[in-house]
């Protein structure tokens, strides 16, 4: 223990290890080390999004302080920003003297003539280090009019669902993000490619692969995985890909013989590998050496694919809290590397070109997965998507509610009340369901006892009839339809029944491809009362999007309404995805079943955000009647655990 007649009446103070102390935290550490099971591991790697998520659920915006001390730490990229403080700075507070001199120092980042900068946080959490910087920096703007200072962009990513979304709530960020200077999103490190994460318009596909001028690595490295392991190997190549040539890596993390690794140590169960342990929130920390940082990060020699250290070392300090007089002793390693300029400049302007030829063919090839999941499922199988139309959309479905087969079950949601859409001809409803898959259970079970009705075999039929209901069916897959064609409830409807009194002619179907811009359908245009897209537009690249809306509006009268529902940003599948290496295609788009945990293995998804889906369908020329987030708590009765279904709902007029 420090002799507490040092202090100055600081909170901490530098700290100078012995030896011998140095010999016995060793020893420590080496007598806790216990052996773990490769199971237990690979729980907390399942669980590490969900852990990081509740975390922040729980302390918000409360449990982090924000670090205004990164000029201090790293002046050489962030001191410019701080021209105004000069006790940090100079005497003058003046910006232009920095940049003057930039070009007699080589390790100040900041160029002369540079209009942007760009800075990418990993492990932003609610951002308590980048925001900061964003607010400096629209200081300094304001104090420095008459000098040419950067435009500052930032992006953010995290590992959590629920930290990008208090970020995202942030005033500062939202201020930047309207402006095209601030992104959000959710990331994972070790199993994501920055070329999959779109930064700017995504039509002009501007990645985050060597976009960086400085990227921020703070206490983030050590919640993935002790060293080494594939994937902390993976998350600091990643870190890599993400700089510009030149562009440079500041890095802050937990150093080996922390007191709070001394601590962790004393439980046996706590430990996962070597110098690796779970918290009691169920996050991961790694405490590291600094020859860990050289592997994960430093060249070696001439073939090495990575950076030049510029500098590398432990911080010892001894905090002392003021309540009690206790201290403790923190150890980390602090460092700060370059991506040399002239390192494989071709190479690497290919990886954003590449990651776009894999997206392509992913696409070129996604009707024949499609084909390919269908004609694996079973004959018993139906889709595992909700699908009682009267629950979801009751306004639309209300004239065929006396041919609802069952009632409600207690506890299910109770719909919005809101004005159903004023159809042309209330006698004859034409539905059009695009992305049909193998059948709607609501459609299909409409469609049969519409057929029965019309027969006469229906003893609940009443004198009253609802509307005749003309169906479309279409779908990209070939195999879907020709499945859908199978199923007796279709077959029945489109036979003919047992006399001619049939409705046949009112049920069709058709392969059709919604994403295509020149893609004939037999349909006629603006003949459809309502469009169905349920969990359609997810299964499309994001760039199709717009184009599949516009040929589904071209496909209703006026008045008519789509009806749509889909994946929600920050669903149970999409936090399982982000842990699936190489599964993400794009931002939010996955391929599925790469680990086998997917029966649609190969095919992709994608998961929206409301204001996106709202965005989509009035640029499309259709007015929102309903846009909802829809969420649900499953139990898995096998294990009993828990998880959340997020999914978006909208209903949207044709004017």
């Amino acid at each position: 223990m420090t002799d507490s007649t040092l202090w100055t009446g600081d909170v901490w103070k530098s700290d100078d290890w012995t030896e011998e102390q140095k010999a016995e935290a060793r020893n420590k550490i080496s007598s806790q080390t216990t052996q773990t099971t490769g199971a237990a591991y690979q729980e907390f790697r399942r669980n590490a999004s969900s852990n990081w998520s509740s975390f922040y659920e729980q302390n918000k915006t409360n449990f982090f302080k924000d670090r205004h001390y990164l000029h201090k730490a790293f002046p050489n990229e962030f001191g410019w920003l701080y021209a105004s403080v000069k006790s940090d700075i100079n005497d003058s507070g003046d910006i232009s003297d920095i940049i003057q001199n930039v070009e007699e120092d080589t390790n100040t980042l900041l160029q002369p003539d540079q209009d942007d900068l760009h800075i990418v946080e990993i492990g932003s959490g609610v951002g308590n280090a980048i925001l900061p910087l964003l607010e400096q920096h629209t200081e300094l703007i304001q104090q420095q009019r008459d000098t040419k200072i950067p435009q500052l962009h930032i992006h953010c990513l995290d590992f959590a669902p629920s930290a990008i979304k208090l970020l995202k709530e942030d005033e500062r960020f939202q201020l930047a993000a309207k402006e095209g200077r601030a992104t959000g999103h959710v990331y994972d490190l070790s199993a994501m490619h920055p070329s999959t994460i779109y930064i700017g318009n995504l039509k002009q596909q501007e990645v985050l692969s060597n976009s960086a001028d400085v990227a921020i690595l703070l206490f983030c490295l050590s919640a993935i995985g002790p060293h080494p392991s594939p994937p902390l190997s993976r998350a600091a190549k990643h870190v890599i890909d993400m700089l510009k040539p030149g562009g440079v890596l500041v890095f802050r993390d937990y150093g080996r013989l922390d007191e709070a690794q001394l601590k962790l140590g004393k439980e046996a169960d706590k430990q996962l590998g070597d110098n690796f342990y779970r918290k009691g929130d169920g996050t991961g920390c790694y405490y590291f050496s600094l020859d860990d940082l050289r592997e994960l990060f430093v060249n070696q020699n001439d073939a090495d694919d990575k950076l030049e250290c510029l500098e590398l070392d432990y911080i010892q300090r001894v905090y002392r809290n003021r309540g009690d007089n206790t201290e403790r002793r923190r150890v980390w390693v602090q460092g700060r590397f370059r991506k040399p300029v002239s390192k494989r400049t071709e190479e690497n302007k290919c990886i954003s070109a590449q990651s776009e030829i894999k997206l392509k063919q992913y696409i070129d090839d996604s009707i024949s997965r499609w084909d390919d999941y269908y004609k694996n499922l079973s004959t018993e199988s139906t889709s595992s998507l909700p699908s009682n139309l009267f629950n979801a959309f009751p306004e639309e479905f209300s004239p065929w509610k006396s041919w609802q087969q069952s009632s409600n079950k207690k506890g299910k949601r109770k719909p919005q009340h809101v004005q159903p859409p004023e159809l042309n001809n209330p006698s004859d409803i034409t539905i059009i369901d695009a992305g049909c898959g193998i059948g709607n259970d609501t459609i299909l079970n409409l469609i049969e006892r519409q057929q029965l009705c019309h027969e006469n075999k229906d003893n609940n039929a009443t004198a009253m009839q609802p509307p005749t209901l003309r169906v479309h069916f279409l779908d990209a897959s070939n195999e879907a339809i020709r499945r859908l064609h199978k199923d007796s409830r279709y077959q029945y409807a489109t036979s003919g029944g047992d006399n001619c009194n049939s409705t046949a002619t009112n049920i069709t179907s058709q392969v059709y491809n919604l994403a295509l811009t020149q893609s004939t359908c037999k349909v006629s245009e603006q003949s459809a009362d309502i469009v169905l897209l349920l969990f359609t537009l997810s299964a499309i690249r994001p760039q199709d999007h717009i184009n599949a809306i516009l040929n589904a509006t071209n496909l209703l009268k006026p008045g008519g309404v789509v009806l749509f529902r889909d994946f929600g940003r920050y669903d149970y599948d999409q936090l399982i995805l982000n842990s699936v290496v190489n599964a993400q295609l794009c931002d939010n788009f996955y391929v599925r079943g790469l680990d086998d945990s997917s029966s649609a293995k190969g095919t992709c998804c994608y998961f929206f955000e409301l204001d996106e889906v709202r965005s989509l369908f009035t640029n499309a020329g259709l007015e929102v009647i309903q846009l909802e987030y829809i969420t649900r708590i499953y139990k898995n009765k096998k294990d009993g655990t828990s998880y959340k279904r997020i999914w978006v709902q909208g209903r949207f007029k044709k004017r």
